[in-house]
């Protein structure tokens, strides 16, 4: 069975859209509460998922996450991240894998985001991707960036938009695959104090069309519920949040249709305030 894995692991990779180099598939147990929806959103999982949504961070942080990719620990996806705000902006250290030690997938980035005015923030950042295989293959990497932008319409909605890997480079690999061009736009609505919904949709174009749609409603003070889906493919998500003082820990619940259940965990700690920023 251990020899099977390395190859189970390449064909799954190779085969199924969803995950096929999908270490940028939004992070963190919010994002994932949200059928992935993450465009918009202005919190700290932002370092993975939009390098424009961290721009308003006051506060130094660090986070970690981990998915359980239908409950099999070959296919865990490993995440964390450092937000450090300066007088100019901010900074953002990010770092994924997807995989196991004789298959895996790593992305180290590094970000900057500002705020432009009370309502536009710009984010980019540069990743260095790394493929690990067996013995056999060796290793393999590459270089690219992303960048990310949102605006405020008004205090309730907030229009996001994020592009990744728009040279589109390729990567050695056993299916010299060239490393997908990801763009999402999306849109949150804060309807009340306690509700808010969110939408995007994105193109990825070396695969389909999605489209997701997520609710978060605030049960009690600093205590979330959240839903979601995805179309294209079909996934469904549940899952909670709380906040407490400094630390935030989310929780998430995925059903792919076809493919089974993933859990989601992560948590954030936010080391201090920085009053001069």
């Amino acid at each position: 069975m251990k020899r099977l894995l390395p190859t189970i692991l390449i064909i799954y990779v190779c085969v199924i859209p969803l995950y096929a180099w999908d270490l940028k598939q939004p992070v963190g147990g919010r994002a994932s509460s949200f059928g992935l929806c993450s465009v918009a959103l202005t919190d700290f999982w932002s370092c993975h998922n939009n390098p424009a949504g961290f721009a308003m961070f006051k506060d130094i942080s660090i986070g970690i996450s981990y998915e359980n990719r239908f409950l099999l620990k070959e296919l865990g996806y490993k995440n964390a991240g450092v937000l450090l705000p300066i007088k100019l902006g901010v900074f953002g250290v990010s770092v994924s894998q997807f995989g196991y030690q004789h298959y895996n997938e790593n992305i180290f980035g590094i970000g900057f985001s500002r705020s432009f005015g009370p309502n536009l923030r710009i984010g980019l950042k540069l990743d260095y991707l790394l493929i690990k295989f067996s013995e056999t293959y060796g290793r393999t990497s590459t270089a690219t960036f992303e960048i990310g932008m949102q605006y405020n319409i008004n205090e309730r909605i907030c229009f996001g938009t994020y592009l990744f890997n728009p040279i589109h480079i390729k990567i050695r690999s056993p299916n010299n695959n060239k490393i997908p061009i990801i763009m999402r736009l999306g849109v949150s609505y804060k309807m009340t104090d306690d509700f808010l919904l969110t939408s995007e949709v994105e193109e990825n174009l070396e695969d389909n069309f999605s489209y997701r749609l997520g609710i978060e409603y605030e049960i009690y003070h600093n205590t979330f519920i959240r839903s979601g889906f995805q179309l294209r493919p079909e996934l469904f998500t549940f899952g909670f949040g709380y906040e407490y003082k400094n630390c935030i820990i989310d929780i998430c619940g995925q059903m792919h249709i076809k493919l089974g259940t993933s859990l989601n965990c992560s948590f954030i700690f936010k080391i201090k305030r920085n009053k001069e920023l």
